[in-house]
């Protein structure tokens, strides 16, 4: 296959339908993978900040899901494989979780962690910083919807539990990538409203306002950033790490670490060793198929 088929065909794997719509939403953020991987790629030194974590709550204890801080550690280390410097940003609430997944998958990667009371001293000293970025990515980060607030897929108001780093995404003239599963993520913005409101339960009330130049839509946010690792591999196979990276045992591992963190799946609403009400052998399936398709690409 051409370069531009295989991109296309990681993309349709990573969509994969697990009944929240993704299959039809990934249909209108086409081409949204390969731009983003084209722009990091054709980079000589990539200069990124990767957003993640997603707070539930409602679960049993509190804590981030699973989905996202996989995806997003994954960018970071594709990142410092190409020659870039990286950072991962999350919020305190999500901290421990994405601090285990870094020391899990990309020892050694900085982390950049909001406060929920202080943000805006906080994002003052780090605005200056952020402003000189060449990318910003969003690995399902929840964003603002239509009254500004942030919504889980339920609907419910988690603006208490998470910092508004969309603030971030936004600010300066980076390249942002949206990485998304449900609609309310940053960078879902960029897909018409009616599209979101009609194929997402609850759409019109949880649907993120904010858009970006490049969206990518998957069944689960880690397999959305595994594709986006997978084109970079395509791009660049000069650069084995970046295989080495899709390789299911690899995100089993940091799988492994943020449960034992405290990580819950985000539909279970517990901590398990799972994705978005996945077990290991239904989530590690598109994994594999990416791997493939970027091996025999390769």
């Amino acid at each position: 296959m051409r370069v531009e088929e295989t991109v296309a065909e990681l993309a349709r794997v990573a969509a994969r339908e697990v009944g929240r719509g993704s299959e039809r939403l990934a249909v209108a953020a086409a081409g949204g993978l390969l731009t983003a991987a084209r722009s990091l790629a054709g980079r000589p030194a990539p200069d990124a900040a990767v957003l993640t974590g997603f707070f539930i709550p409602a679960a049993a204890p509190p804590a981030a899901e699973t989905d996202g801080p996989i995806g997003a550690v994954q960018l970071a280390a594709a990142v410092r494989a190409l020659g870039g410097q990286v950072r991962v940003v999350t919020d305190a609430p999500c901290a421990p979780v994405v601090a285990a997944a870094i020391a899990a998958g990309a020892p050694g990667v900085a982390l950049d962690v909001a406060p929920l009371r202080g943000y805006d001293e906080w994002a003052a000293g780090v605005l200056p910083r952020y402003a000189r970025l060449s990318h910003v990515i969003a690995c399902e980060r929840v964003g603002p919807g239509v009254d500004g607030r942030p919504r889980n897929m339920r609907g419910e108001d988690i603006g208490g539990h998470s910092a508004p780093l969309d603030r971030l995404f936004t600010a300066g003239p980076a390249f942002r990538i949206g990485i998304g599963d449900g609609g309310n993520e940053l960078g879902m913005g960029r897909l018409p409203a009616e599209l979101v409101e009609r194929v997402v339960d609850r759409g019109a009330q949880i649907r993120c306002v904010v858009g970006c130049e490049a969206l990518l839509v998957g069944g689960t946010s880690n397999w959305a950033a595994a594709a986006l690792v997978g084109a970079l591999a395509v791009l660049r196979p000069e650069v084995t790490a970046l295989r080495e990276l899709l390789r299911p045992e690899w995100s089993h591992k940091v799988l492994t670490a943020i449960v034992a963190a405290g990580a819950v799946d985000g539909v279970r609403r517990r901590a398990a060793p799972s994705v978005d009400g996945l077990d290991w052998p239904a989530y590690a399936d598109p994994l594999a198929r990416i791997a493939d398709l970027v091996a025999a690409a390769t």
